[in-house]
């Protein structure tokens, strides 16, 4: 499973403000707002271009509800459907009648991923650098010794929504992944099955 796709499923959480902050500061105030959302409903888009040129587009409506629930559609003509509760995370294909499902607890590259989208705050002040403002956003660099596929990881952060509108991956290998945010609600109002799914008798469920 790609690196990048996790980014489409947990967008990090609500920043506050960076203007002149240390990153002590910036992971503090990151985890103070942080911890104040209870739910996401954002619009995704991601743009992968690979080292031949070759590019995929990919459009999609995030939920996300803390502290372990999410739920992502993507829009034909990459449909798919994928909903996170607790350590399960079971991934839908509707057009190839096929679904996936994945225990990111026996996975640990997998779990600290997921440990880093859902709480950011610790990474961002033992591995950030503030780079420093384009075009109104704040720009933050990780240093990404610890994830072995990654090259360079960036976040773009609006200061008037303190929620990241941007980021951009760079793979060892050359490919690069950039991921936009918009339409962002905070604490939205849920449908209380929003993160149930259930399947069609005739899909096939391979396990991970």
């Amino acid at each position: 499973m790609g690196r990048s796709f996790l980014f489409l499923l947990f967008p990090l959480w609500i920043v506050a403000t960076v203007q002149a902050l240390t990153v002590d500061e910036l992971a503090n105030r990151l985890r103070e707002r942080g911890l104040a959302v209870n739910r996401v409903k954002v619009h995704m888009v991601h743009e992968r271009s690979s080292v031949q040129g070759e590019k995929v587009r990919m459009e999609g409506i995030i939920w996300i509800e803390r502290p372990d629930r999410f739920r992502m559609d993507v829009f034909p003509p990459h449909e798919s459907i994928t909903v996170l509760k607790g350590d399960q995370m079971l991934i839908y294909f509707p057009e190839e009648k096929v679904a996936q499902r994945v225990d990111i607890s026996e996975d640990p590259s997998l779990m600290r991923w997921v440990k880093f989208l859902q709480e950011p705050w610790e990474v961002v002040k033992q591995k950030g650098r503030i780079e420093g403002v384009e075009g109104g956003l704040l720009v933050v660099e990780i240093d990404t010794k610890d994830f072995q596929e990654l090259e360079r990881v960036r976040l773009w952060i609006d200061q008037r929504l303190w929620f990241p509108k941007r980021i951009e991956m760079v793979e060892r290998g050359g490919e690069k992944s950039t991921i936009f945010y918009s339409k962002i609600e905070i604490n939205p109002p849920l449908p209380e099955d929003i993160f149930e799914l259930h399947l069609p008798p005739d899909v096939q469920i391979t396990e991970f």
